[in-house]
């Protein structure tokens, strides 16, 4: 079944375009941090970024700068956050890869609610070790 972001990109559903092209859409959310909250999303349906192929992940960093400057140029926000809930566990709410874009003001009231927690001895070493283990 498609998502609904394909569904909205193919017509059947409303959505705010913002932009459109062969690989990325990039629309409103309507359940926006702040308003002009944008979400970036490949039209290759896929949950997690990893899943995308090799030219959508390509094109990535080009709409990604581009809907950031929209973004920031439309709101007059001097900065945004670029989020990316990659799987349910992470908070992501729609199976398909997306990134949120949202503007962000001095002294807003919105922050991160994730608490930092530092590393045991050695355990910075052994993480290291790890990733770069798998890294592929």
């Amino acid at each position: 079944m498609p998502s609904v972001f394909s569904r909205i990109l193919a017509g059947q559903i409303p959505g705010q375009l913002v932009f459109q092209d062969e690989l990325w859409a990039a629309l409103l959310d309507i359940r926006p941090v702040s308003p002009g909250h944008c979400l970036l999303v490949p039209k290759h349906e896929g949950q997690h970024l990893a899943d995308l192929p090799a030219p959508t992940l390509a094109a990535l960093g080009d709409r990604l700068a581009r809907l950031t400057a929209a973004v920031k140029s439309a709101s007059g926000a001097p900065a945004v956050n670029v989020v990316v809930n990659d799987g349910p566990a992470a908070g992501q709410e729609v199976p398909h890869a997306h990134l949120h874009i949202w503007p962000r003001f001095p002294d807003d009231g919105r922050r991160m609610p994730w608490p930092a927690t530092p590393y045991a001895d050695g355990e910075l070493a052994r993480w290291g070790d790890r990733l770069r283990a798998v890294w592929a």
